[in-house]
Protein backbone atom coordinates (compact mmCIF):
# COMPACT_ATOMS: atom_id res chain seq x y z
CA UNK A 1 0.00 0.00 0.00
CA UNK A 2 1.47 3.40 -0.99
CA UNK A 3 1.99 6.03 1.75
CA UNK A 4 -0.81 8.52 2.35
CA UNK A 5 1.44 11.39 1.29
CA UNK A 6 3.86 10.97 -1.59
CA UNK A 7 7.59 11.28 -0.88
CA UNK A 8 9.31 14.62 -1.31
CA UNK A 9 10.28 15.57 -4.81
CA UNK A 10 13.12 17.87 -3.71
CA UNK A 11 10.90 20.90 -3.08
CA UNK A 12 12.37 23.26 -0.42
CA UNK A 13 9.33 22.78 1.82
CA UNK A 14 9.41 19.03 1.35
CA UNK A 15 6.08 18.80 -0.47
CA UNK A 16 5.15 17.85 -3.96
CA UNK A 17 1.63 19.17 -4.33
CA UNK A 18 -0.17 22.47 -3.57
CA UNK A 19 -2.60 20.83 -1.15
CA UNK A 20 0.16 19.86 1.21
CA UNK A 21 1.62 23.39 1.05
CA UNK A 22 -1.70 24.94 2.11
CA UNK A 23 -2.09 22.36 4.85
CA UNK A 24 1.41 22.98 6.25
CA UNK A 25 0.96 26.80 6.09
CA UNK A 26 -2.25 26.61 8.11
CA UNK A 27 -0.57 24.42 10.69
CA UNK A 28 2.32 26.95 11.16
CA UNK A 29 0.15 30.08 11.12
CA UNK A 30 -0.59 30.01 14.86
CA UNK A 31 3.05 29.42 15.75
CA UNK A 32 4.19 32.45 13.73
CA UNK A 33 1.63 34.65 15.50
CA UNK A 34 2.83 33.43 18.91
CA UNK A 35 6.46 34.03 17.93
CA UNK A 36 5.59 37.58 16.89
CA UNK A 37 3.77 38.22 20.19
CA UNK A 38 6.71 36.90 22.25
CA UNK A 39 9.15 39.00 20.21
CA UNK A 40 6.99 42.11 20.72
CA UNK A 41 6.83 41.46 24.48
CA UNK A 42 10.61 41.04 24.69
CA UNK A 43 11.13 44.20 22.64
CA UNK A 44 8.78 46.08 24.98
CA UNK A 45 10.65 44.90 28.07
CA UNK A 46 13.98 45.90 26.56
CA UNK A 47 12.58 49.34 25.66
CA UNK A 48 11.25 49.88 29.20
CA UNK A 49 14.56 48.77 30.73
CA UNK A 50 16.61 50.99 28.43
CA UNK A 51 14.37 54.00 29.13
CA UNK A 52 14.69 53.45 32.88
CA UNK A 53 18.48 53.15 32.61
CA UNK A 54 18.74 56.38 30.58
CA UNK A 55 16.52 58.31 32.99
CA UNK A 56 18.54 57.06 35.99
CA UNK A 57 21.81 58.01 34.29
CA UNK A 58 20.45 61.48 33.49
CA UNK A 59 19.27 62.01 37.09
CA UNK A 60 22.68 60.96 38.47
CA UNK A 61 24.48 63.22 35.99
CA UNK A 62 22.33 66.20 37.03
CA UNK A 63 22.99 65.48 40.71
CA UNK A 64 26.73 65.31 40.02
CA UNK A 65 26.65 68.65 38.18
CA UNK A 66 24.96 70.34 41.14
CA UNK A 67 27.40 68.73 43.62
CA UNK A 68 30.35 69.89 41.49
CA UNK A 69 28.96 73.43 41.44
CA UNK A 70 28.50 73.33 45.23
CA UNK A 71 32.08 72.14 45.65
CA UNK A 72 33.27 75.00 43.43
CA UNK A 73 31.48 77.53 45.68
CA UNK A 74 33.14 76.14 48.81
CA UNK A 75 36.54 75.87 47.10
CA UNK A 76 36.31 79.45 45.82
CA UNK A 77 35.79 80.73 49.36
CA UNK A 78 38.67 78.66 50.71
CA UNK A 79 40.90 80.00 47.95
CA UNK A 80 39.89 83.54 48.89
CA UNK A 81 40.71 82.85 52.55
CA UNK A 82 44.13 81.50 51.55
CA UNK A 83 45.11 84.24 49.10
CA UNK A 84 43.78 87.42 50.71
CA UNK A 85 46.29 89.66 52.49
CA UNK A 86 46.40 88.84 56.22
CA UNK A 87 48.69 90.76 58.59
CA UNK A 88 48.74 91.40 62.34
CA UNK A 89 47.23 94.85 61.75
CA UNK A 90 44.82 93.94 58.95
CA UNK A 91 42.46 90.99 59.41
CA UNK A 92 40.07 90.55 56.46
CA UNK A 93 36.40 89.75 57.28
CA UNK A 94 36.67 86.26 55.79
CA UNK A 95 39.34 85.41 58.41
CA UNK A 96 37.64 87.06 61.41
CA UNK A 97 37.01 84.68 64.33
CA UNK A 98 33.51 83.21 64.63
CA UNK A 99 31.67 81.26 67.28
CA UNK A 100 31.99 77.48 67.30
CA UNK A 101 28.65 77.15 65.51
CA UNK A 102 29.83 79.42 62.71
CA UNK A 103 28.20 82.31 60.92
CA UNK A 104 26.32 82.51 57.66
CA UNK A 105 28.66 83.84 54.98
CA UNK A 106 27.08 85.77 52.13
CA UNK A 107 29.19 84.63 49.20
CA UNK A 108 27.45 86.51 46.40
CA UNK A 109 27.28 89.89 48.16
CA UNK A 110 23.47 90.02 48.32
CA UNK A 111 21.60 90.36 51.55
CA UNK A 112 19.52 87.18 51.26
CA UNK A 113 22.21 84.91 52.82
CA UNK A 114 21.71 82.28 50.12
CA UNK A 115 24.15 81.12 47.51
CA UNK A 116 23.09 80.11 44.01
CA UNK A 117 24.73 76.76 43.41
CA UNK A 118 23.65 75.79 39.92
CA UNK A 119 22.08 78.00 37.31
CA UNK A 120 20.69 76.64 34.05
CA UNK A 121 21.70 78.18 30.74
CA UNK A 122 18.31 79.85 30.52
CA UNK A 123 17.73 83.28 32.01
CA UNK A 124 17.36 83.18 35.78
CA UNK A 125 16.47 79.51 36.26
CA UNK A 126 18.11 78.47 39.55
CA UNK A 127 18.35 74.70 40.04
CA UNK A 128 19.68 74.76 43.60
CA UNK A 129 20.58 77.32 46.22
CA UNK A 130 21.91 76.89 49.70
CA UNK A 131 23.32 78.47 52.83
CA UNK A 132 27.09 78.88 53.16
CA UNK A 133 28.40 78.87 56.72
CA UNK A 134 31.91 79.90 57.81
CA UNK A 135 33.77 78.94 60.97
CA UNK A 136 37.13 80.47 61.91
CA UNK A 137 38.79 79.28 65.12
CA UNK A 138 42.27 79.66 66.62
CA UNK A 139 44.66 76.73 66.47
CA UNK A 140 46.72 76.21 69.63
CA UNK A 141 50.44 75.88 68.98
CA UNK A 142 53.63 76.07 71.12
CA UNK A 143 54.89 79.23 69.38
CA UNK A 144 51.66 81.18 70.02
CA UNK A 145 51.51 81.98 66.30
CA UNK A 146 48.29 83.33 64.84
CA UNK A 147 47.06 80.20 63.04
CA UNK A 148 43.41 79.96 62.10
CA UNK A 149 41.35 76.96 61.05
CA UNK A 150 38.86 78.06 58.41
CA UNK A 151 35.92 75.81 57.55
CA UNK A 152 33.23 76.48 55.00
CA UNK A 153 30.22 74.24 54.67
CA UNK A 154 27.32 74.50 52.30
CA UNK A 155 23.88 73.07 53.02
CA UNK A 156 21.42 72.77 50.15
CA UNK A 157 18.56 70.62 48.92
CA UNK A 158 18.41 68.91 45.57
CA UNK A 159 15.41 66.86 44.45
CA UNK A 160 14.00 67.05 47.97
CA UNK A 161 17.11 65.61 49.64
CA UNK A 162 19.36 67.59 51.99
CA UNK A 163 23.02 67.71 50.97
CA UNK A 164 25.93 69.10 53.00
CA UNK A 165 29.46 69.75 51.79
CA UNK A 166 32.37 71.11 53.83
CA UNK A 167 36.07 71.87 53.43
CA UNK A 168 38.69 73.04 55.92
CA UNK A 169 42.05 74.76 55.62
CA UNK A 170 44.54 76.52 57.89
CA UNK A 171 45.90 80.03 57.53
CA UNK A 172 48.53 82.07 59.33
CA UNK A 173 49.54 85.71 59.04
CA UNK A 174 51.63 86.85 56.10
CA UNK A 175 54.24 88.65 58.27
Amino acid sequence: MPPAFPQSSGHPLGVSRGFHLVHRTRRCAGILLMEAMVAAAILGLVAVGATHALLTANRLAASSRVWTSARAVVQRNLDTALTITFTQTSVPPILAFTSGAGEVWDDDGGSDNTVQIAVQDGPGLVVASGVLTRTVTAVANPDNADIRRVTFWLDYQYRGRPVSLSMTTMRSVDD
